[in-house]
């Protein structure tokens, strides 16, 4: 078995068990806990179950004129 991640405050992570990508808010009693990027509900994960963002798989390319990225279709 692998070494746990441990996160910065605040450093988006991806939540392998439920497939999302959430901002670390801490861990508190055994679990962490997760935030959508820009605010919402927040949920728990067990911490052998984030890992670090992946460049090109999760890190998409900023637009050079700061849009969103389009929804697709």
């Amino acid at each position: 078995m692998g070494d746990i991640y441990t996160p910065k405050q605040n450093e988006q992570v991806r939540d392998q068990r439920a497939d999302r990508i959430g901002e670390y808010m801490g861990t508190y009693g055994g679990l962490v806990h997760l935030r959508p990027p820009g605010g919402g509900c927040e949920w728990t994960t067990a911490p052998d179950r984030i890992e670090p963002l992946k460049r090109g798989v999760d890190l998409e390319p900023a637009d050079p004129n700061g849009a969103p990225p389009r929804p697709a279709l």
